[in-house]
């Protein structure tokens, strides 16, 4: 993509989330907006406590993805996974901006063809763990909630797209193209590189990969943790059921997925909340403060990310450049 068509899409993305984030707002009412997120008032603390936490998670599951004889620390993969992160939330490229980063900043202690077949690693496996995490968020959606059908046909269609995805991506990593035919187009062969980087660590490190779906596993219900104290925050004397907290938190990540092109998903975390709380039976207003509070606490931790990398003048400047240029070495 480049720089031009980058901005344009930040663009055309910050002006529909603006609309979403007016829309949200309005529905649900600023007042009642504001009293929730005053109710977590200190609560913040816990909540990018957590958010830390899970960036460690992440952190360790890429270092268990580089193969043992390499050398990465834990503190060198945490601060470039943060500061990749930070990169993919301002960016309207998502994977192909934070995944370069990380590549950049770790350099000078991973040589590149294994900072990319890690990173490649690490993503399939987190992949499998949101597949299953969205699995679980719409299988408890659908026992414990009498939705209407519109909803219902949602989370169905939604639970399909996700195991066709999951088939099309297996059967890509198969391979399946013909030395009949000729070279192969750049991207393929940047899969083909991909595909022989997995099955190449599946089958000498078998036991490590496990070991990344678990913590994965972990990560995501942490995630639930935290969506399910803020809500508790916000919704003050109003019960609420660890269930919808699963609920909630799946939701968020195929908004995440969904969505990763518009930045902070302005306006996009305000909508689909607000419209899921009053799906859930609670005030929509509570949604759209639950996607507020973890607005505020993205941009909070993507400060620190983007201080990372201005803290390294000459990596930062390779970072900007990749994240408008490059279409990111796991395509």
């Amino acid at each position: 993509m480049s720089p031009r068509s980058s901005r344009l899409v930040m663009l055309l993305g910050g002006v529909v989330g603006a609309i979403l984030f007016a829309y949200a707002v309005d529905r649900a009412g600023t007042a009642e907006i504001l009293n929730g997120i005053r109710r977590v008032g200190w609560g913040l603390l816990a909540i990018l406590a957590l958010a830390g936490l899970r960036f460690i998670v992440r952190a360790e599951c890429w270092r268990l993805c580089v193969p043992p004889s390499t050398r990465l620390t834990r503190l060198q993969a945490f601060t470039a996974f943060l500061a990749g992160d930070a990169v993919g939330n301002v960016t309207p490229l998502g994977l192909l901006a934070s995944e370069p980063a990380k590549v950049l900043l770790t350099r000078h202690h991973l040589a590149t063809r294994e900072s990319v077949s890690s990173l490649a690693v690490e993503n399939l496996v987190y992949g499998a763990s949101v597949v299953a995490m969205v699995g679980v968020g719409i299988a408890v959606l659908l026992a414990t909630v009498p939705l209407p059908r519109a909803w219902f046909w949602i989370g169905i269609g939604t639970i399909t797209a996700f195991v066709i995805g999951t088939l099309a991506v297996a059967r890509l990593l198969r391979g399946t193209w013909d030395h009949e035919r000729g070279e192969r187009p750049r991207w393929r062969q940047r899969l083909a590189g991909v595909r022989a980087a997995v099955l190449g660590f599946s089958t000498d490190y078998r036991a490590r990969l496990w070991r990344v779906f678990a913590l994965d596993l972990l990560f995501h219900a942490l995630a639930v943790i935290e969506t399910f104290i803020t809500l508790q925050w916000v919704l003050g004397e109003h019960a609420l059921t660890f269930a919808q907290a699963v609920v909630f938190e799946a939701l968020n990540r195929v908004v995440t997925v969904a969505f990763k092109f518009v930045p902070f998903r302005i306006g996009v975390d305000e909508a689909f909340s607000g419209a899921l709380a009053a799906a859930l039976a609670i005030d929509p207003a509570a949604g759209v403060a639950l996607a507020v509070v973890r607005k505020i606490r993205t941009l909070i931790w993507s400060g620190v990310g983007l201080a990372i990398v201005a803290a390294h003048p000459a990596r930062g400047a390779a970072v900007v450049a990749s994240s408008t240029s490059q279409a990111g070495p796991t395509a």
